[in-house]
């Protein structure tokens, strides 16, 4: 009978060690995907393309130019920051919204690019809603809302650029 415990200690300690080093990576993991979720939310925030106006029509030129370009860096980063979330991540889906109505914001700029005004603040608007959904119930991502950085804020050393 005491052959039995000399064979239970051992597997009794494989299987703590395996349940150690299981929930060591999943915190890594979320501590790894809640760091690129705030460096997104940052990048939103201090985006002044995304500030609050009020749209009027306009001719397409040096400036819809300026925020069609911003608008596909801001796809790019949406597109870095999917790949550091862990597979099955609730955020995966959100920020496939988001990317779509950066999408959308292309498209139609580019079918009429009077509108550019009328389309930032709908994109705007869209990334709101999806930033309030992603930082709702998750502990470690701050909301901040998009393209409401004060004027004066800079990026650091090492940080990109938001326009």
């Amino acid at each position: 009978m005491e052959w039995i415990w000399n064979v239970l200690w051992p597997i009794v300690g494989v299987l703590i060690g395996f349940g150690a080093g299981w929930l060591t990576k999943r915190s890594l993991d979320r501590r790894h995907e809640s760091r690129a979720l705030n460096e997104l939310v940052t990048y939103l925030h201090l985006k002044r393309t995304l500030a609050p106006i009020d749209p009027q029509a306009a001719q397409g030129g040096p400036m819809e130019a300026r925020h069609r370009s911003a608008v596909q860096d801001l796809r790019e980063n949406l597109m870095e920051t999917l790949a550091h979330l862990t597979p099955g991540s609730g955020a995966t889906e959100i920020l496939m919204r988001m990317s779509a109505a950066s999408n959308r914001y292309l498209r139609d700029v580019a079918a009429d690019p009077g509108s550019y005004q009328f389309a930032l603040m709908e994109l705007r608007r869209n990334l709101d809603e999806d930033l309030r959904i992603l930082t709702d119930g998750r502990r470690d991502v701050q909301y901040l809302s998009p393209g409401e950085a004060p004027a004066g804020k800079r990026p650091g050393v090492g940080e990109r650029s938001a326009i």
